[in-house]
């Protein structure tokens, strides 16, 4: 039996097995570790499934918009853009959606630009790949 937990639910349940661990010891680490996975401690890898995103509209073709988006990143971060039947993924760090610590997928909708912004740990840098899209979307 799988049970998947919100991310508040899962740190819980890490940090009170983990506290069964220090107070029963050692010997335990093997079905502790047993149980984390069970319960579903882990995060689910897939970046789309991060609770730090925000979506709009943006009047720039998705070259421009993208190519506004990685002018203002910082250098040095690799980015990877994907075009997939009309729709275009800029993946920051890595091109693999478990990996990524950011994407942004733009698509036209009835002639409109529309973009999702998917930011891992967005409280490491205050959501900066976040607002840097939002900007994008508006100059």
């Amino acid at each position: 039996m799988h049970i998947k937990l919100p991310i508040i639910g899962s740190v819980f349940c890490c940090s009170f097995l983990l506290a069964h661990i220090a107070r029963v010891g050692k010997g335990s680490l093997s079905l502790v570790g047993a149980a984390l996975l069970v319960a579903g401690c882990a995060y689910n890898p897939d970046i789309r499934l991060e609770q730090n995103h925000i979506g709009g509209l943006t009047s720039k073709d998705h070259q421009a918009y993208i190519a506004c988006i990685k002018r203002d990143i910082k250098n040095g971060t690799q980015a990877f853009t994907v075009e997939d039947s009309g729709k275009v993924n800029l993946f920051i760090g890595s091109a693999d959606p478990a990996t990524a610590t950011g994407l942004v997928e733009v698509l036209k909708i009835n002639g409109r630009g529309v973009y999702s912004v998917y930011q891992r740990h967005a409280w490491a840098d205050k959501g900066k790949l976040i607002n840097v899209a939002q900007r994008c979307s508006r100059d």
